[in-house]
């Protein structure tokens, strides 16, 4: 299973979380998180079938290009959003 890093703005708590999720794309593993544990994270990254614009997800640490990208048996995915703000 991939394990996906979660930074503490998209889950409400403290500090970043880990949650270990089953499937093969960027979309599987939403949509599995999403089964197990309600639809708030999927809602919060994924907008009309794909990535929000302002969340960039990373696989072993390469940007993914698009919703399908796909993921490698145990790694890691980072979820990170856009740092914004100042002149």
């Amino acid at each position: 299973m991939a394990t996906i890093k979660l930074p503490a703005v998209l889950v409400g708590g403290s500090s970043t979380s880990e949650v270990e999720v089953a499937g093969d794309t960027v979309r599987e593993l939403f949509d599995n998180h999403a089964d197990e544990h309600g639809s708030e994270l999927r809602d919060s990254v994924i907008e009309d079938g794909e990535i929000k614009e302002f969340i960039n997800v990373y696989v072993e640490g390469t940007p993914v290009d698009g919703i399908d990208a796909e993921v490698p048996e145990d790694a890691q995915v980072r979820v990170i959003p856009a740092a914004s703000g100042g002149r």
